[in-house]
């Protein structure tokens, strides 16, 4: 029996698959790092450099699914993991600013 909605035939298509799949959502929360370091950048909050590096490493070919999971084991949290991770990334200015 289903769970959530996701998982029944007349909402888990595979269109709204893709967009809740862990992948893309990890996508997503990097976009959303990358964004604010850009913002925070152009008020002057961080150092244009920094939020450069850290818009460079939000990709998930860079701060991968398995990283985070692994960082998860430690953290218990989803989202600090991605924090984790794509500080890890970032090994100059960014790193300090993520």
């Amino acid at each position: 029996m289903p769970i959530l909605p996701i998982d029944t035939g007349r909402y888990g298509s595979p269109e709204m698959r893709r967009i809740f799949d862990e992948e893309n959502k990890l996508q997503l929360w990097l976009d959303v790092e990358a964004a604010v370091a850009e913002a925070q950048a152009a008020v002057g909050d961080i150092p244009k450099i920094a939020a450069q590096e850290i818009a460079k490493n939000a990709n998930t070919k860079i701060v991968t699914l398995a990283r985070t999971k692994e960082i998860e084991k430690e953290t218990r949290h989803d989202l600090a993991s991605m924090v984790q991770a794509l500080s890890e990334a970032c090994s100059g200015e960014g790193r300090k600013y993520v």
